[in-house]
């Protein structure tokens, strides 16, 4: 047999069973990591030079020997293996109709729990906030990379969670990118900070108690609709080169602070004041119901509207 028809042969064995596997959802692969080592087709034609006329056998050998040890580089770079896949079938049994990627994260509920912080911290990721739990906090992790870890603690009568990636997590790749749909109780007060880098925030927070939001992140978009069943609420921005948008009741007085030279801003239905502040029309009113907003960015688009 030739040595190319070996080598071909080998190749589209690779192939054909790393997108088998992808499309099963077994392992997530990423094609990229292949142009890495397109140099090896060099170290092929000149081992096939050398031992093409003096010992063909020899060449033979050594090259595939070198093709295999540069499929599982590749495959050990490339293919990432689906801890949680699970193969789901439908009503009849009979042919899979999805793949499952979901990790779930579940904290208990205490009945006397009135507060509570919930401490974000991620890469890619795209976060939904909008449905209650009869647990204290709920997490459906859609993960293509990366660990999760959730840690629990208590300070001062504050339950506070701490939902981020593991340290050791496979490094970001812009290929890859998470989705995590995030549930909480509703009875506790909430304090919520989010910090992330090229992430997406989606909150509707209607129908929950929140005291205080934080939002950082690099390249992100943050999505926030706000309630009012907190009396008192802040909300502080710190993005990068961002898209922000802030909706918030129209009968909650607001205020805007903006700390931004260079970003866009649409502030509908503010005032702008004379220290460069921007209130709804009835702040300055005995309203039961505030809401502070402080924007801080460098390059961003900034738009707060009211329902």
């Amino acid at each position: 047999m030739k040595t190319g028809r070996i080598i071909w042969g080998l190749i589209l064995v690779f192939i054909g069973s790393a997108l088998l596997l992808s499309n099963l959802g077994v392992i997530h692969f990423y094609w990229r990591s292949i142009w890495q080592f397109w140099p090896i087709i060099f170290v092929l034609m000149g081992v096939n030079m050398l031992f093409s006329r003096s010992n063909p056998i020899v060449g033979t050998a050594l090259a595939i020997a070198i093709l295999i040890v540069a499929m599982l580089c590749i495959g050990y770079k490339g293919a990432h293996l689906n801890k949680h896949f699970s193969l789901r079938l439908n009503d009849e049994g009979e042919n899979p109709i999805s793949y499952g990627f979901d990790h779930v994260f579940s904290e208990p509920y205490v009945p006397q729990t009135d507060k509570a912080e919930l401490n974000i911290n991620g890469g890619a990721v795209s976060y939904y906030l909008a449905d209650t739990t009869n647990n204290l906090f709920d997490a459906d992790i859609n993960q293509s990379y990366g660990n999760y870890i959730l840690e629990k603690t208590n300070r001062n009568s504050t339950e506070i969670l701490n939902f981020r990636m593991r340290n050791d997590s496979a490094k970001w790749d812009i290929d890859r990118t998470n989705e995590a749909k995030l549930r909480l109780n509703s009875n506790p007060v909430w304090d919520i900070h989010v910090e992330m880098g090229a992430g997406k925030t989606n909150f509707d927070l209607r129908k929950f108690k929140v005291k205080k939001l934080t939002l950082k992140g690099g390249a992100a978009a943050f999505h926030v609709k706000l309630g009012s069943s907190q009396l008192s609420s802040t909300i502080n921005v710190e993005a990068g080169v961002a898209r922000v948008d802030i909706q918030v009741p129209v009968a909650s007085a607001c205020r805007i602070h903006l700390d931004s030279g260079l970003s866009s801003k649409k502030f509908t239905g503010f005032t702008k004041q004379e220290d460069g502040t921007y209130f709804s029309n009835h702040y300055s009113t005995q309203s039961p119901q505030k809401i502070d907003i402080n924007l801080n960015g460098g390059l961003s688009k900034f738009e707060v509207s009211r329902y």
